[in-house]
């Protein structure tokens, strides 16, 4: 259900900095899900993803849900010899949450 912001309690004389158009809310749900079904089957499996703002990450698919898919991807390799950013952590094994709405690219893998 779509809500002006000057509806929500508690947000009297609040300045709205950003509100989206409520056409857009569905067509939003419809690529998530679409996603996200995509996605499910291959759980436990590799695939490459490429988001948005093109970064590409290349790992297994450790779960999916309604609004993340979770990576598990291993730094050393990903990097294949190059430096590490600095804000890498450095573990070697880590899982990403990624946001499915800013996956633009997903192969399978293997």
């Amino acid at each position: 259900m779509y809500m002006n912001p000057s509806q929500y309690p508690g947000h009297h004389g609040s300045q709205v900095l950003y509100q989206a158009d409520p056409n857009w809310q569905h067509e939003m749900m419809q690529k998530r899900n679409t996603i996200m079904g995509a996605l499910h089957p291959h759980v436990g499996r590799t695939i490459r993803v490429t988001t948005l703002d093109g970064h590409t990450y290349e790992g297994v698919l450790v779960n999916v849900d309604g609004h993340h898919a979770y990576l598990q991807v291993n730094t050393h390799a990903q990097h294949h010899g190059q430096h590490r950013p600095i804000y890498t952590p450095a573990q070697y094994n880590q899982i990403l949450t990624l946001v499915l709405f800013e996956l633009l690219v997903i192969v399978l893998l293997a």
